[in-house]
């Protein structure tokens, strides 16, 4: 009686170890806002977004983002200069990977709406601006954002109607 209540609990074990290795991983883009206010409020962004996706999750940027930080990086003697620069260092060490936005703008919200969209992936934008957060829950797409003292929330993800 003791060896068949083993095996149905060796089943279980077992199903769940296969289903942890099938889910894909969420990527979370990083906005330049949510990179900027993580660094001034001395916040761990992998911890933070570990701690609210609770899963395996892909950390990245693109490229207009990293562009943004250089040019208020060259804002030295500013303070949004001087935390453009620790967030560009912050990418390197962490060994984020930096994608492509693949769309010739100057607007990065508009890159981050448009690599959202052509995403196959599932995938949520960090950022703390309001506009890009709406623009993003209008399209379907979860945005995250900080609370005022630690944590971060989620938007849910509303599929975008169709009229």
């Amino acid at each position: 009686m003791a060896t068949s209540r083993d095996q149905s609990y060796e089943k279980v074990d077992l199903s769940r170890k296969g289903s942890v290795k099938t889910r894909q991983p969420l990527a979370v883009l990083l906005d330049t806002s949510f990179i900027l206010v993580m660094l001034e409020q001395r916040r761990d962004i992998d911890e933070e977004l570990r701690d609210l996706i609770m899963g395996p999750a892909r950390i990245a940027t693109l490229d207009m983002v990293e562009r943004e930080l250089q040019r208020l990086g060259r804002t030295r003697s500013s303070k949004v200069g001087t935390f453009a620069n620790a967030a560009l260092e912050l990418l390197k060490a962490r060994k984020y990977p930096i994608f492509a936005s693949g769309i010739e703008t100057s607007d990065t919200d508009a890159a981050i709406l448009s690599f959202s969209l052509a995403s196959n992936d599932p995938l949520a934008v960090a950022t703390i601006d309001r506009k890009l957060r709406f623009a993003l829950s209008r399209l379907g797409i979860q945005a995250i954002y900080p609370r005022r003292s630690r944590g971060l929330m989620m938007s849910s993800a509303v599929p975008p109607s169709s009229t």
